[in-house]
């Protein structure tokens, strides 16, 4: 018998493809099973890593327990003030030419930001390919258009600035140009300080919006300051935009939503404008955002030594991903596995983009018990000492296995 219900017409959606391998992972009784699919930094072990200034932080919120009133619609404002310099310096921030709110972590800024342009009238969209996944379905979401164009070259294993300035010369004047500032998710392929000084020009000339995600702000350099240069540099050409901003890598606090959105406004007197819409569109999405993470990051922010310990700390999490770059790339040249490795000390950030294809990345799993993705994007930080020369080997065994 079939049984009526008002959902009748909904069907069932597909899981995400990295929550779906997280799950296969998780199932898998393999003593030797490897995840470099979730973009999470992991410690040597293999754990999820907790940085030890926030570790310090926590005990210092232990014994200062603010209690679990709410907050503010704008955010902590420590926490609020504290995230803008770190994306803009004490200089722009201290010039009153940005409105910000905390958000739910990187992808409720980005969805605060695309509502806040949305009422200002844009909603057509050009994206590079590939991107992170969410983005098409995300400005989808709040009714706007997506344009594609190609951010990757697959051949060159490099960025296709070609391509990206083919886009930025025809877009229609008004549209929104979605850019990530570092660790480019998923290709890791990043444009250049000068590539950048080609960019902004053609954005002030053609009145071009950007929005800029920056999800992974200190994992390039190992500087955030050094990182959020693209910003900086935009914002002294006197462009207007919208920075998003997440705490999830570069603090560790992954499940804690730890986010800002912030909209550069030239002409000071319409901050306060957008600043209240900000507070209005957030009022009616979530009313308040999460307090935990936020205090954590406000603690460490207003504190020089454990600012300087974070830094630190950071610095050496970068260091650790590119050395390990560099071990796959000997590695896999040692082994003499057929094709063109470069790219994995080119890239940027967790993420490199290996170039295997789906079904090689599905043989990795099947027969070797290494779960990446389906794209070919590896977390390199999910390699260790104890398992970066059998994730070596299995690379070379399915590239052998697709070239014979």
């Amino acid at each position: 018998m079939t049984v009526q219900t008002v959902f009748s017409n909904l069907v069932r959606e597909e899981p995400d493809p990295i929550i779906k391998t997280m799950q296969q992972y998780a199932n898998d009784t393999n003593p030797n099973k490897i995840d470099v699919s979730i973009g999470v930094y992991k410690d040597k072990s293999g754990a999820c890593y907790e940085f030890p200034s926030i570790t310090k932080a926590k005990q210092i919120l232990h014994d200062n327990d603010p209690g679990h009133n709410y907050t503010s619609m704008a955010g902590i404002p420590e926490f609020v003030a504290g995230a803008q310099k770190l994306v803009f310096g004490e200089e722009i921030a201290s010039q009153g030419k940005v409105a910000s709110i905390q958000t739910i972590s990187g992808t409720g800024s980005l969805h605060m930001a695309m509502l806040l342009y949305r009422e200002a009238g844009y909603t057509n969209y050009y994206v590079g390919t590939p991107a992170w996944q969410n983005y098409k379905p995300m400005i989808e979401h709040i009714g706007g258009n997506v344009t594609t164009y190609r951010h990757y070259n697959e051949e060159s294993r490099s960025v296709d600035f070609e391509s990206v300035l083919a886009a930025l010369n025809s877009a229609p004047p008004k549209s929104v140009f979605l850019f990530q500032t570092c660790c480019h998710n998923p290709t890791g392929a990043d444009f250049t300080h000068e590539q950048w000084r080609q960019i902004g020009p053609i954005l002030q000339k053609r009145q071009l919006i950007p929005l800029l995600d920056t999800a992974y702000q200190g994992f390039s350099s190992g500087d955030p300051y050094q990182d959020a240069w693209p910003i900086r540099y935009l914002y002294k050409l006197g462009l207007e935009f919208l920075v998003c901003q997440s705490f999830s890598k570069n603090f560790g606090l992954y499940s804690e939503r730890c986010g800002a959105v912030h909209a550069v406004v030239q002409d000071i007197e319409y901050v306060s404008n957008v600043q209240s819409n900000l507070v209005v569109l957030f009022r009616h999405e979530c009313s308040f955002a999460p307090a935990f993470g936020a205090r954590l990051v406000a603690i460490i922010l207003t504190n020089d030594k454990l600012r300087n310990q974070w830094l630190n700390e950071l610095k050496d999490s970068t260091t650790r991903l590119k050395s390990l770059r560099h071990q796959i790339l000997e590695r896999l040249t040692k082994l003499k596995t057929p094709g063109d490795w470069q790219n994995v000390v080119e890239q940027k950030g967790l993420f490199w983009y290996s170039g295997l294809t789906k079904e090689q990345n599905e043989q990795l799993i099947a027969k070797h018990n290494v779960y990446s993705t389906t794209m070919g994007r590896v977390n390199v930080a999910g390699l260790n000492d104890e398992n970066i020369d059998y994730f070596c080997h299995a690379i070379d065994s399915v590239v052998r296995d697709n070239t014979h």
